[in-house]
């Protein structure tokens, strides 16, 4: 005869913890606050604990995520204008990035469970498609000489 508790699932002789939505929101959040906690204490150009892009180190070159990290720090710390020198195309994704995941996460709080993704594959792959191109062109011109694209590398 076994017994069970609500917040217990037995799965075989292993019982798994099960942990409700808001709970996961909840670490979650705990977790992203305590992310930006130590970025905004650790400047990323001053302290290497940080990941290097490894394209850069291979190429010599910028991606598009290069000087994502030093333009959040910077943005944590109210410098906007540095944190788009650093990479304009974060900065201008990030405020898109949080109204998505802000939206899907108060619903699924408001809900208390996580709502269903509905994916139209065509669309997916076009959006994606579009994403790929943008991020590709934002790379490139990046990475070309002269004034005017001086300005789309990161500081330091």
């Amino acid at each position: 005869m076994s017994t069970t508790t609500p917040h217990l699932t037995c799965t075989g002789n292993v019982a798994a913890p099960r942990f409700t939505t808001r709970t996961q929101i909840v670490a979650l959040s705990c977790a992203c606050a305590g992310a930006t906690a130590f970025l905004f204490a650790v400047d990323p150009s001053r302290h290497a604990v940080y990941p290097q892009c490894m394209f850069h180190n291979a190429t010599g070159l910028y991606c598009a995520g290069c000087g994502a990290t030093r333009a959040l720090y910077a943005l944590l710390h109210g410098r906007v204008l540095t944190a788009l020198h650093d990479n304009v195309l974060f900065v201008a994704l990030l405020p898109v990035f949080l109204y998505i995941a802000g939206s899907h996460l108060l619903r699924a709080w408001r809900q208390d469970a996580w709502p269903p993704l509905r994916l139209n594959s065509k669309l997916l792959f076009w959006r994606g498609f579009g994403f790929f191109l943008i991020i590709a062109a934002f790379t490139v011109v990046r990475n070309l000489p002269g004034h005017p694209f001086d300005w789309l590398r990161p500081i330091g």
